[in-house]
């Protein structure tokens, strides 16, 4: 079994694990501050910095009616992407900030992006209620693929990657983003509103 095909299973294998041992409930009642990384995974104090400035990789993962999307198509616009669970407390609670930066800052060039590790109809239920105004991807090994290609080796989510127009890494965050966080990050790399 190939290295790659391994972390993919094991990443897999992980999610099953959390899920049939109560992870739902985990996540609802327990939200922690950090990024929700499954037991016995080391961790690490930020995603791998080493990518920023560099090219951001195709990433491909299917959108809500299954149709696969890729990175590129958003190319010219500043791309926010953020990988998120239903299951998962920080996540939910950053989306709401993603929403009203979508709204506020779309006109200087911003495009938000969901990418669920996630099952479609808990993600659509999410979409729906929450009132999402930017695409949303979901799947399972691909999102994981997707993850390590852009500098999250570890599967934890919330994880936030910002690609310039030019389709370059600006920045990563693991871990949840606050108000003042992605108020600075965006004032840092968008263009002043006209």
């Amino acid at each position: 079994m190939s290295a790659v095909l391994s972390r993919q299973a094991l990443g897999a294998l992980l999610i099953a694990v959390v899920a049939a041992s109560g992870g739902y409930w985990v996540a609802r009642h327990f939200q922690p501050a950090e990024p929700v990384i499954p037991e016995g995974v080391p961790r690490v104090p930020a995603a791998n910095g080493a990518l920023e400035g560099q090219p951001a990789p195709e990433v491909v993962v299917n959108d809500l009616d299954g149709k696969p999307r890729k990175l590129s198509e958003w190319r010219g616009r500043w791309l926010l992407v953020n990988f998120w669970a239903t299951w998962c407390g920080p996540c939910m609670e950053e989306i709401p900030l993603l929403i009203r930066a979508q709204s506020e800052q779309g006109a200087r060039g911003l495009q938000v992006l969901g990418v669920a590790m996630d099952e479609s109809d808990a993600v659509r239920k999410a979409v729906s209620e929450m009132g999402f105004n930017y695409p949303t991807l979901v799947g399972d090994e691909a999102v994981l693929t997707a993850m390590e290609s852009l500098g999250n080796s570890l599967g934890a989510i919330p994880y936030t990657v910002l690609i310039g127009p030019d389709g370059v890494i600006r920045y990563l965050e693991m871990g949840g983003i606050d108000a003042t966080k992605l108020q600075t990050l965006l004032n840092r790399f968008l263009p002043a509103s006209g």
